[in-house]
């Protein structure tokens, strides 16, 4: 009964299976064994498969079908761990670029870094991006056109060091709703400016400061958000924390940030810049975290806050603080 279906509709139905099950209906009859060419969700991941070779030589097949064919592809996804030439790559991804392309989601794990097609950042129907890892973005000389785009997730990229890309990226996606950035070695020593009036979730982890003697520089995030309603920020790299503007729609906050002895401010202007930061959020959430990753200056913040700020016990947000690990720390 279902092969009696339209190959249309067998395809949709196919396109809730993971990938790799779907091509395997490709033995039932002689009418399947090309249904899975007009599929439109893709997902590939070469650690399911038994041979990186045999991998290999399918997304080289792959990329021969649709090379040829436009608007056919709306999801793609490609997790690779294995060793392929960066061009080889570069191909898979291309062939996989198309005008009708909702969802992109490339996690590179490899020792070459595969360019990513400039082609993408004209993709107007685009409404998730999400890139990790081994993947190199180039901006310059060309313009960025999201339209859709709702949802960027760029991890441990090359090119977060340039903060001039993330601004461009941010500045052509007009509708962007959700943000996460996460980098766990920083290079860049400048101003990051975060400035998005539709952005309601916003992502940001920079863990671990890459500290350089000759030039020991000062890093600075300035958030112009106004419209967040979740603010998940792990900055231990930032000598500068700045907010432009209020975000009154703001519901839960999760903060973690740290004074580190390669700063060059001092730690009690440093104190006073993130007692600055938090108390117009303390003000404003329900539900406010102080991670673990917080020094000791958390439970100061706390204390002044709470001394400073004019809160009625009705309007006391919910403040979940590992206050065991601070005085640990601070012991």
């Amino acid at each position: 009964m279902i092969s009696d279906l339209p190959n249309v509709i067998i395809g949709h139905i196919l396109s809730f299976l993971p990938t790799k099950d779907a091509l395997c209906t490709c033995i039932l009859s002689k009418s399947w064994r090309e249904l899975w060419r007009s599929l439109s969700n893709f997902d590939f991941d070469d650690r399911t498969w038994k041979s990186k070779i045999i991998f290999g030589n399918f997304m080289d097949r792959f990329c021969y079908l649709h090379n040829s064919r436009e608007n056919s592809i709306t999801k793609f996804r490609l997790r690779v761990n294995g060793s392929y030439p960066s061009s080889r790559m570069s191909a898979w991804i291309s062939a996989a670029i198309k005008d009708n392309l909702e969802e992109l989601k490339l996690w590179i794990y490899t020792a070459d870094h595969v360019p990513l097609p400039r082609r993408i950042f004209s993709c107007e129907k685009l409404v998730i991006l999400d890139l990790g890892y081994r993947i190199d973005i180039d901006l310059l000389g060309v313009g960025v056109h999201f339209p859709c785009l709702k949802v960027l997730h760029l991890q441990e990229l090359p090119m977060l060091d340039d903060h001039a890309s993330i601004e461009k990226l941010l500045a052509g996606s007009p509708v962007l709703e959700e943000l996460k950035i996460e980098h766990e070695d920083c290079e860049s020593r400048n101003v990051l400016r975060i400035c998005s009036s539709s952005l309601k979730r916003l992502i940001i982890r920079f863990p671990f400061v890459a500290y350089d003697e000759k030039d020991p520089g000062c890093r600075e995030l300035t958030l112009d958000t106004p419209n967040l309603e979740l603010l998940k920020l792990t900055d231990l790299v930032s000598e500068k924390l700045n907010m432009l503007q209020i975000p009154y729609s703001l519901v839960e906050a999760a903060l973690s940030v740290a004074y580190k002895h390669v700063f060059t401010i001092q730690v009690d202007d440093y104190i006073d810049m993130a007692v600055h930061l938090l108390r117009p959020i303390m003000t404003i959430v329900k539900i406010l975290r102080l991670c673990d990753t917080t020094m000791r200056v958390s439970f100061i913040l706390i204390l002044l806050l709470c001394l400073i700020s004019p809160w009625s016990d009705h309007s006391l947000p919910h403040i979940d603080i590992p206050f065991t690990d601070v005085i640990r720390r601070s012991s």
